[in-house]
């Protein structure tokens, strides 16, 4: 079975910045949930992460999936 990579396009996180707090950010990212789905966003942000080269965004990107995970798969 072919693995589903998703594509890293500017907009595809709607805009999540590093810079917006806590909050701002998990509100985007369950909107971008709702739309999309919980696989697509977490391969969108491990994506990121993998590619990012400054701590603070490769930091915000692991509690953000942290975040979703805690959220979306112990419920």
């Amino acid at each position: 079975m072919a693995r589903k990579w998703a594509k890293i396009m500017p907009g595809g996180l709607h805009g999540w910045k590093k810079t917006k707090s806590v909050l701002t950010r998990h509100s985007i990212l369950n909107k971008i949930v709702r739309k999309d789905s919980y696989a697509t966003v977490i391969r969108r942000l491990n994506q990121l992460r993998n590619i990012a080269k400054d701590s603070a965004t490769k930091r915000a990107l692991q509690h953000d999936m942290s975040y979703l995970k805690k959220k979306h798969i112990n419920n």
